[in-house]
């Protein structure tokens, strides 16, 4: 099958999909990974066929935009304001060269913030389409709720049941009411298509898709009871270091000259206030006693020992860096999480958006990590007795040690690939055969 995958978003956001297009890729398919062209050299160094939606030099919660959008992180409506703001004026320019990057596919696959361009794409082209999700949003179920709202009651009584259900359906209509009207301009601009429905389609997703993936490893999180059968919770799709990467040398000198550092990294969230997030590090590290690495900003700092006990890193590859660390503070992305988890080493989450405490928390309950922390009231003094409290439990360093190794006999990229090949199965057969049934209609 010809398989083009529409990412936006942030590193976070776009890494999994490499991890993904590489085992399709490796099962036969030709893939076309369509994102923002700041991850061109990242795409390609996998061998990965890339093709950019815009021409812009900075990551998603990079530049001045990009970090508005980490200011209002704390207030879930202000956020999706400024996100609408950030991308209604470049949705043309997304659409447009995403149907160039889909005019040979077979089948499109979405991303979370990418839904509304691959559903219009694959209604203009009539190609097959998958919705993929690294969180379990906007799925309506009784069983837990929307994760950008995490603070509502998860107890299984039927107030409860209500309230998670309805989470999930006012979530999708927010997101729906919110970002279909730059994606309907585009659409009858650039695809001579009529408008999406005024009604959110996330209320009834898995009727107006083949398939529902979703990234995430089922041992932290089941798929409910409620959910329809083409949604599959296949496991975490982890990325492997390039084969021709090597680490800095004065990286592997620091880790070997004493025992296992402390790592602290907040991902593509460090471009909100980089030097106080280097001083929050810096200082829980000196306080809490401990040798660490911090991760900052490329344009911050130049890799360096920073002092007998600090390293400063412009980043590593986490499937190799993490094991090697005596814990782990990090901000709760997905991905991230997942890597934590892998690694066997106990973390400490600190969210800056909501989804982030949702994954926090689900590895706090596997007893796996601290308790989330926010990073809006989050203190050096807090940080420290964190590390402290996380370095002195040997409970969680032995639960930390167990899920690693259950994570790591999952495959959830070969689980993706097999829920693709069954629910799309009519296209691997002769093409004599197939049968052209497009996408479902509303």
């Amino acid at each position: 099958m010809r398989i083009t995958i529409i990412a936006i978003g942030s590193r976070g956001d776009v890494q999994p999909y490499v991890a993904l297009s590489r085992g399709l890729v490796a099962a036969g398919h030709t893939v076309c990974l369509a994102t923002h062209a700041v991850f061109e050299k990242f795409v390609v160094s996998y061998g990965i066929h890339f093709m950019a939606i815009d021409d812009e030099p900075t990551g998603f919660f990079q530049g001045k935009d990009g970090v508005k959008l980490l200011e209002a992180s704390n207030n879930a409506f202000l956020f999706v304001y400024r996100l609408r703001a950030y991308l209604a004026p470049r949705m043309d320019l997304y659409m447009q060269r995403s149907l160039e990057a889909s005019r040979d596919a077979d089948v499109i696959i979405s991303t979370y913030m990418s839904f509304l361009i691959a559903y219009s794409i694959a209604e203009k082209l009539r190609c097959r389409l998958i919705a993929s999700f690294l969180q379990p949003s906007m799925l309506p179920t009784t069983a837990f709720p929307e994760p950008s709202a995490p603070w509502l009651p998860q107890h299984p009584v039927q107030m409860g049941q209500i309230i998670n259900e309805q989470s999930h359906l006012g979530s999708g209509k927010v997101f729906w009411h919110f970002f279909t009207p730059a994606v309907n301009r585009a659409r009858q601009r650039l695809y001579g298509l009529p408008p999406l429905p005024s009604e959110s389609l996330y209320a009834t997703l898995p009727q107006h898709v083949d398939l529902i993936l979703l990234g995430y490893s089922p041992l932290l999180l089941a798929k409910p009871d409620d959910w329809a059968d083409n949604i599959e919770v296949t496991g975490f799709w982890p990325l492997e270091a390039p084969r021709k990467w090597e680490p800095a040398p004065q990286l592997v000198d620091f880790i070997q000259a004493g025992p296992p550092p402390v790592y602290i990294g907040f991902g593509s969230m460090i471009s909100q206030q980089p030097q106080r997030t280097l001083d929050l590090a810096f200082r829980s590290l000196v306080l809490s006693g401990q040798r660490g690495i911090i991760l900052t900003a490329r344009e911050t700092l130049f890799e360096q020992w920073w002092s007998k006990n600090i390293y400063i890193s412009n980043g590593a590859p986490h499937d190799w860096l993490f094991p090697q660390m005596s814990a782990i503070v990090h901000h709760a992305g997905a991905g991230t999480t997942a890597a934590s988890l892998r690694a066997g080493v106990p973390s400490i989450p600190v969210y800056h958006i909501a989804d982030q405490q949702f994954w926090g928390t689900l590895a706090a309950r596997a007893g796996a990590a601290h308790k989330p922390l926010s990073r809006h009231l989050l203190t050096p003094r807090q940080l420290a007795r964190s590390i402290q409290t996380v370095l002195e439990d040997q409970a969680m360093r032995h639960s930390a040690r167990q899920i690693a190794y259950r994570l790591r006999q999952e495959d959830g990229i070969q689980q993706a690939i097999q829920a693709i090949d069954r629910h799309l199965s009519d296209m691997l057969m002769p093409a004599q055969t197939q049968r052209n049934t497009g996408i479902r209609r509303v």
